[in-house]
């Protein structure tokens, strides 16, 4: 009998696999504007090796993505600077990719985590993001999906640590922290667990202020991104994409007002729900969250909601009737992401954010019925 017949999904996973790498390969060189930008960061570290980091002003990246940067440029006569670049992101994929693997052992005993993962690493933003636009979000999210798998597995130290490897890498990362923090207070998670995110920050800083680089630069560089844009929309797709570019003052404060008040429901539904929290509910809870701020946050990017597309996929192991909100999240993060990318109209995005809206508000329901499960 062939493995046809006898696992057919371990052969189905080998050729989505497969099928990644190929289109993986085939778009490993593609350039962009942002792609010209990290290969100036890139030709700084290459011209002056490791003592380049003790540089704070050539890039707005912390220094943990910077070694990883810095490694890339030991490989880039062998592959290619472009190609170097976006190895970074696409072995993080990887990452995610095994997490995925693991989230799905939980559950299935058969084939299905293989599949669970190779139909993972061949998502079409979750593929392109990484390796056909170069950029790093497939990094902070990997660890994001560390910190609530061990999470899941009654780990909080190695999850907040994770999770501190996550804030290491992008400050977007805070996107989960009303989760956490929901966790805290159902006494899931100590409170010195949230000092690991801090010491692994400055623990990961150490290299670099070592070298030469200032503490200040490495303290203190979330805070010069968040000034960086004056719009409450940069293509994200949420419903400012709506407002005018001539709200933006006003519509700001309006806009932090709206999240605050969001994240206090939101917080304190799940806090008075007496649940012994399954892993069904801890995965609808962190999707909840990773939708729900940056839907509701002003001055979001269009590729903001990475993580949930990484987690409406996770979410749907737990929770198989939701295996329509990843495909949701592929159409709604591919129109969003077509704007930088394809200079596709504006109305591509608004459509995306009318598509998320009703995505957030599903989320959201199923989140809150899922807290009367017990």
């Amino acid at each position: 009998m062939t493995i046809y017949k006898k696992r057919p999904l371990l052969l189905l996973s080998i050729l989505l696999f497969g099928l990644s790498l190929a289109i993986r390969f085939q778009i490993r060189e593609y350039l962009n504007i942002d792609m010209v930008l990290m290969e100036t960061w890139h030709d700084h570290l290459y011209l002056n090796g490791w003592a380049g980091l003790a540089d704070g002003s050539f890039s707005n990246y912390p220094p943990a993505y910077l070694y990883l940067l810095w490694l890339s440029t030991l490989l880039s006569n062998w592959v290619g600077r472009v190609t170097a670049l976006k190895l970074i992101p696409t072995l993080f994929d990887l990452l995610s990719a095994f997490i995925i693997f693991r989230m799905a052992r939980m559950r299935y005993d058969d084939d299905t985590p293989y599949f669970a993962a190779a139909g993972f690493f061949i998502l079409p933003t979750i593929l392109y993001n990484s390796t056909g636009w170069g950029q790093i979000d497939s990094l902070y999210t990997s660890f994001l999906l560390v910190c609530v798998y061990l999470l899941l597995k009654e780990k909080p130290f190695w999850a907040l640590a994770a999770y501190g490897m996550a804030f290491s890498f992008k400050s977007q990362s805070i996107f989960l922290l009303p989760f956490l923090g929901i966790l805290f207070l159902k006494g899931k998670i100590r409170l010195y667990h949230f000092l690991l995110i801090p010491a692994v920050y400055v623990t990961l800083g150490i290299p670099a202020a070592m070298i030469g680089r200032s503490w200040a630069s490495i303290l203190t560089i979330y805070f010069g991104q968040v000034g960086q844009f004056r719009a409450l929309s940069m293509n994200a797709p949420n419903l400012y994409i709506f407002t005018p570019k001539s709200f933006y003052d006003t519509g700001l404060w309006i806009g932090l007002g709206i999240f605050l008040i969001a994240l206090a429901i939101w917080g304190w539904i799940n806090w008075r729900a007496k649940i012994s929290l399954t892993h069904r509910q801890i995965m609808l809870m962190a999707l909840a969250t990773l939708t729900l701020v940056p839907f509701v946050l002003p001055k979001m990017h269009d590729r903001y909601f990475y993580p949930a597309d990484v987690f409406s996929y996770a979410t749907a192991i737990f929770a198989p009737e939701m295996w329509f909100v990843p495909l949701l999240y592929q159409l709604i993060s591919g129109l969003a992401y077509s704007g930088f990318l394809l200079g596709t109209p504006i109305q591509a995005i608004m459509l995306a954010a009318l598509i998320n809206t009703c995505a957030v508000i599903y989320i959201l329901r199923k989140q809150f019925l899922s807290l009367r499960e017990g």
